[in-house]
C-alpha cells in the first residue's frame, strides 16, 4: 500500500485512468499500488499527466464537451458523432436504451443522471489492433491513434470496453480521446464541473485542501 501523496509523487511513472462517480479526495484517499495486496483497497491507474474526474451528478446534458471536442480535433465534419467523448446516447435512458426495469437504469428517464462517457486510456484499444496503430504518448498517458497506420478496420471500436471508439465515416479513421496534449477540452467548456482534469499539482493542493477541511468538522 502507498499513500496518495506517493502516488502523486510517481504518477508520471505509472499508467493511466479515469475516475468516475466519486470526487477527487475520495478516489485520491482509496489508491492502492501493489500488485500482491490482497486487500478490498482498489488498485488504480493514473495518468502521467494528470487525472480526468468524471460526474455524471453535475452533468446537465448541455453537450457543450462533444462539440468542444469534435471542433477542437478538426480532422472531420464538427459534430456529436465524431466527438470522443459520448453524451447524447446517455442522455434519455442510458447507453442500453429502453429497458423494463428502466427507472433503475442510468440516464435522465431513469434515475436522473446523465453519464458523460470518455475513454479511460486503458490498452485494449491498443492490444487488438491488427495495425499497431496506437501508442502511448508519453507525456499524457494517453493512448492516441496514428492516422497514418488506421485503416478504419473498427477493431479497436468493437472491442472498447466503454463503447466510446468510433470511426469516422468520412475519413475512414479511428477516433478516440487523445487527451488534447493534455488540456482536455471537454474539461475546460464544461459548465457545471461534471468534467474536470487535474494536473498532479493541482491534485496535490486539492487533497491537502480537503485534509485541512476535514480537520475543521
Amino acid at each position: 500500500m502507498i499513500t496518495r501523496r506517493t502516488l502523486l509523487a510517481n504518477g508520471a511513472k505509472v499508467a493511466v485512468g479515469t475516475v468516475y462517480y466519486g470526487t477527487l479526495a475520495s478516489f485520491l484517499t482509496g489508491c492502492g499500488s501493489s500488485d500482491d495486496d490482497t486487500s478490498e483497497t482498489p488498485v488504480v491507474k493514473v495518468l502521467a499527466g494528470g487525472l480526468m474526474v468524471v460526474n455524471p451528478v453535475y452533468c446537465v446534458g448541455c453537450r457543450r464537451c462533444e462539440i468542444a471536442c469534435s471542433w477542437s480535433h478538426g480532422t472531420s465534419a464538427v459534430s456529436p458523432s465524431t466527438a470522443r467523448i459520448k453524451v447524447d446516447r446517455n442522455l434519455n435512458f442510458g447507453p442500453l436504451g429502453v429497458q423494463a426495469n428502466y427507472e433503475d437504469q442510468r440516464g435522465e428517464q431513469g434515475d436522473r443522471t446523465i453519464v458523460p462517457s470518455t475513454c479511460r486510456q486503458c490498452d485494449v484499444c491498443m492490444t487488438v489492433c491488427p495495425q499497431g496503430a496506437i501508442y502511448i504518448n508519453e507525456a499524457t498517458g494517453a493512448r492516441v491513434v496514428d492516422d497514418s497506420l488506421c485503416v478504419g478496420c473498427g477493431y479497436c471500436a468493437d472491442k472498447c470496453p466503454q463503447q466510446v471508439i468510433t470511426i469516422d465515416s468520412l475519413t475512414r479513421k479511428s477516433l478516440k480521446c487523445d487527451l488534447c496534449e493534455g488540456a482536455p477540452n471537454c474539461a475546460q467548456v464544461c459548465p457545471t464541473g461534471a468534467i474536470k482534469f487535474y494536473t498532479w499539482e493541482d491534485a496535490v493542493a486539492a487533497v491537502e485542501q480537503h485534509e485541512k477541511y476535514l480537520t475543521l468538522i
